[in-house]
């Protein structure tokens, strides 16, 4: 049974999300090709990391209250119908300024509800020992679909209309609610759980995920950590179309840097679907971000398309490495009736960083030479990363809640 309920599982996470990769591009081509504006390109993607960051801070209590499978379906089953509403309004006219700014605070809401239902409801469903192999499963499917819902989408748009393509993406969230519905998440394998009944208010609630953070002081440097790594991390998404260009003109070569990556994430969760982490330490996780920075901060040293391919290979399996260690190590540490307002909480501050780094990055590319910023990128995240490494080992690993 608790095979079977991380099968679906499983699959749902692959439905819906790919669905939200063939979404993102469906209505970014709409943006660029139909509306041809770039200030609504903006404004939209705005508003959708606006949106996840504060509604990330504030889902967790929500979800440790209300169960994570429901949110689960809930979120699909709006998504559902906000995708045929779309279909529907294009079948008249183009959608107006307004609505996809709507649309956007709607979707980063829904996902920022998604992704912190979707760590608190893992272990749930499997024993603590199979959590890592849980997760390396999960991060391979998500990789799956960053790979595959490109393709797809850049099919749809060309071979069926964008209003088909709005009803196609319904129909994966569709099926995603439905398998969400048969998922057992009533904790068969756990022992003594100390589940959260007190009548407690929401506020209380948030402020007990906050001060849970707090006294947690290892687990507090790890979202500060994750926080400045991902700033060099996500800046280098920015750098990258800079750095093909100067080897050639020709796009391709963009798309053989992001393929490299990805290919490198999805081995390292390949290999972690069929073998199991048994114990996660913090050191490990920032030798991980140490490794991870130093390749970003290589890059600056060559030109040579190969050695660049290599490195961004290696750095995708660092990071497929970090993807699994993070969510079972936080797994573990924090009691499962405060999973929702921990990974909330982290999930909203790491999600922070991604328009911190998008501006910081994207300003300096018209002012230095990228080779500088991508060693910049990569200093950032060394000097973060030794610094939380040299704390961890003053201060000691937290241990491991039982639940």
């Amino acid at each position: 049974m608790i095979i079977l309920n991380a099968t679906k599982f499983c699959i749902a996470t692959f439905l819906s999300n790919l669905g939200d990769v063939i979404y993102s591009v469906v209505i970014a081509w709409y943006i660029a090709d139909v509306l041809q504006s770039g200030f609504l390109m903006g404004a939209v993607l705005f508003s959708l990391g606006l949106s996840r960051f504060i509604a990330g801070l504030l889902c967790g209590p929500v979800i440790d209250r209300i169960g994570a499978k429901l949110f689960l379906w809930l979120s699909d089953m709006i998504r559902t119908i906000i995708v045929l509403v779309l279909a529907i309004l294009l079948w008249d006219h183009t959608i107006s300024f307004v609505i996809l700014i709507m649309v956007s605070v709607l979707f980063g809401a829904i996902d920022a509800f998604y992704w912190s239902a979707s760590e608190s409801i893992k272990p749930r469903l499997v024993a603590t020992e199979y959590l890592s192999r849980l997760n390396s499963q999960y991060f391979t499917v998500v990789r799956t679909t960053i790979i595959l819902g490109p393709l797809i989408a850049a099919w749809m748009v060309e071979s069926i209309s964008i209003e088909h393509s709005l009803i196609a993406i319904s129909i994966l969230y569709a099926f995603s609610t439905f398998l969400i519905l048969f998922i057992d998440s009533k904790n068969s394998h756990l022992e003594n759980i100390n589940d959260n009944n007190d009548k407690t208010s929401y506020f209380s609630d948030l402020r007990l995920g906050f001060s849970f953070l707090n006294r947690q002081k290892m687990i507090f440097y790890l979202v500060i950590t994750m926080f400045f790594v991902n700033i060099g991390a996500n800046g280098v998404n920015v750098l990258f179309p800079f750095l093909a260009k100067n080897v050639s003109d020709d796009a391709k070569y963009l798309g053989y840097i992001y393929s490299s990556m990805s290919m490198g994430s999805l081995l390292t969760g390949l290999i972690f679907s069929v073998k199991s982490i048994h114990k996660v330490e913090l050191k490990i996780i920032y030798l991980s971000f140490l490794l991870q920075a130093t390749g970003i901060a290589a890059l600056c040293f060559t030109q040579n398309f190969l050695i660049i391919l290599i490195l961004v290979f290696v750095i995708g399996l660092i990071i497929g490495f970090i993807g699994v260690l993070i969510p079972t190590f936080v797994q573990r540490s924090v009691p499962i009736h405060l999973l929702g307002r921990v990974n909330s909480i982290m999930m909203a501050i790491s999600m922070l960083s991604t328009p911190v780094a998008q501006f910081i990055f994207g300003v300096s590319v018209d002012y230095f030479n990228i080779k500088y910023l991508f060693f910049i990128a990569g200093a950032l995240g060394i000097v973060t990363s030794l610094s939380s490494l040299l704390i961890n080992v003053r201060k000691g690993t937290p241990r491991e809640t039982v639940m």
